[in-house]
């Protein structure tokens, strides 16, 4: 494989992390958006704020992931190995590009 290619497998592998990980974060607040209005109108009795609470951790999935794919697209970027901490206290760019 030439090097041009490999760039080339580089920069779509980018824009498809890039993609996913907008594509998570807007379904994750949509989803937490939703949670918040379903709270916002379940009564508080037990066996009706049950489901209600049992939504949450889907809500925190789709942020997990989305931190994923943004993850990679900066190890990308960097052509590097790096920690979630190393991502998050980057003087770089934070938003996948």
């Amino acid at each position: 494989m030439k090097a041009w290619q490999v760039e080339g497998l580089l920069r779509r592998r980018r824009r498809q992390t890039a993609l996913a990980a907008y594509i998570f974060f807007g379904a994750a607040w949509t989803l937490f958006a939703y949670w918040l209005f379903e709270i916002a109108i379940t009564p508080w009795a037990s066996w009706r704020i049950a489901p209600v609470l049992e939504f949450a951790p889907f809500c925190l999935f789709l942020f997990l992931t989305a931190f994923q794919s943004a993850l990679q697209n900066y190890q990308i970027r960097t052509r590097r190995l790096a920690t979630a901490w190393e991502y998050l206290t980057t003087s770089e760019q934070f938003w996948p590009s």
